[in-house]
């Protein structure tokens, strides 16, 4: 069966899921095509993953410096498996926007 649609969007990086639901919005019928993840590089690879690493990376230095401040921490600190884990984590939250944008636009998202 082949359907018919207004604007195909190719990717669901930065501009694609915005550029889909303003489609959606004027009335047109829009296709969202994703190669891979939804969100693109900067969700899944490099902007969200590598800020979580940063933030973790910062808390941890906090940490170590607590008792300057009159703060003692027992225990260990975040693993490197804990910090990876919750930039998956993170990244993972953008697969929850795929059933967003198919509500808000009625778009087809297609692999």
């Amino acid at each position: 069966m082949v359907e018919g649609f207004d604007a195909i969007v190719i990717g669901t990086g930065q501009a694609g899921p915005a550029l889909a639901v303003r489609f959606a919005g004027a009335g047109h019928r829009v296709a969202v095509i994703e190669r891979k993840r939804f969100g693109g590089t900067c969700v899944n690879n490099g902007c969200v993953p590598t800020k979580t690493l940063i933030a973790s990376a910062r808390a941890t230095h906090v940490a170590r410096g607590a008792a300057q401040f009159g703060v003692v921490i027992d225990g260990p600190y975040e693993s490197i498996c804990s910090v990876s884990r919750r930039g998956r984590t993170r990244s993972s939250l953008s697969t929850s926007q795929t059933s967003s944008l198919r509500r808000c636009t009625g778009a087809l998202a297609a692999r």
